[in-house]
């Protein structure tokens, strides 16, 4: 069967990646489809993925809707000279309605609430829908799958991740001596109806938390100039090591929160909105909690920092592996009844 996973953004490399090598040994033909933006284009100068990129990142002085338009028909050339039998995505559905017109079938892996109008969208051309079954909010029922599982348990499972704990050493930071903190693009597609932290919030959180301890940001998200000095000089495949043996991941991006407690590190994700994912690690496992500004954050930092309330880690992470499925083997099976399908 000729396969196609699209990427749009950085984790979607991540959250696609075993499948790849699972389906190129499964004997399947795979083509990854990638959006052209720059840092896409710096990850992958390190990756054994065979891949092509359509589309370009926006540009300021264009439309928004130009710039969709040009990637979507840059995709759909891509995808007519391919001409896969079924295409993957995350969160949405680039080529529709394209695909719903074509012999191509689509699955998509949802694991956040949309705005209506792409809602409207993925439910209409989308052949099956998955999502974590702690996703609260409605699918249509004949094109439903759900999984005991997080998208980051695709990437992060142990059977899929091993913590090097050299990237520590290269760095000269000890385990559980630093924060991780994480800061969401603004072109991010799930962000987009969410209120991201300013400029002057995401300094002054960091700079309040570098009184207890090191700090190094994430430099794949926004990251405004005066803290490029905390960004780590190491590759971005190795930021997930770094979060791995953090004492604690603060931020708004809810991809670092929720691969930070399936870790076992706690976290705290600042946003006024909720995440079906962080919800329930917070309500369910107490590895995290959500608040709403950065001074709710300073607080509960400091009182984990100076171990006044101590989140048992340990039996936390124990827990969520006990009751996830490592999601890339889970993704396979369901690959697996498409090829068969094709097959009759």
């Amino acid at each position: 069967m000729k396969i196609s996973p699209l990427i749009l953004q950085p984790h979607h490399m991540d959250f696609f990646k075993n499948l790849f090598h699972e389906l190129r040994k499964e004997g399947h033909t795979v083509g990854c489809l990638v959006r052209g933006d720059k840092i896409n284009r710096r990850i992958l100068s390190t990756s054994d993925l065979k891949y092509s990129f359509f589309g370009n990142e926006p540009r300021g002085h264009l439309p928004g809707f130009v710039t969709t338009t040009r990637n979507k028909m840059s995709l759909v050339s891509k995808l007519l000279v391919f001409k896969p039998d079924l295409i993957l995505s995350v969160n949405s559905l680039p080529p529709s309605p394209f695909n719903s017109i074509s012999s191509m079938k689509s699955i998509v892996f949802l694991d956040t609430k949309l705005r209506k109008k792409d809602e409207r969208n993925l439910f209409n051309y989308a052949d099956k829908i998955v999502t974590p079954d702690c996703y609260p909010f409605d699918v249509p029922t004949k094109k439903h799958l759900s999984h005991p599982s997080y998208h980051s348990l695709a990437y992060l499972h142990p059977n899929r991740f091993k913590p090097d704990h050299q990237v520590l050493e290269k760095l000269s930071i000890a385990k559980k001596d630093y924060v991780f903190v994480s800061f969401a693009r603004k072109d991010r597609f799930d962000h987009k109806d969410n209120n991201l932290l300013q400029r002057r919030e995401k300094i002054d959180i960091v700079r309040k938390l570098e009184e207890h301890c090191e700090v190094v940001v994430d430099g794949r998200g926004s990251v405004p100039r005066p803290l490029n000095e905390c960004v780590p000089s190491i590759s971005l495949d190795e930021y997930n090591h770094l979060l791995a043996d953090a004492k604690l991941a603060v931020g708004d991006d809810p991809i670092i929160s929720s691969e930070a407690g399936v870790l076992g590190v706690p976290w705290i994700f600042i946003s006024n909105s909720t995440d079906p994912t962080l919800e329930e690690q917070e309500i369910q496992y107490e590895i995290g909690s959500r608040v709403p500004n950065i001074e709710e954050a300073e607080k509960l930092a400091e009182m984990i920092l100076t171990e006044e309330i101590e989140p048992d880690i340990e039996q936390a992470r124990k827990r969520i592996l006990t009751d996830k499925i490592d999601l890339t083997k889970g993704m396979m099976k369901i690959v697996e009844v498409y090829d068969r399908t094709l097959e009759r």
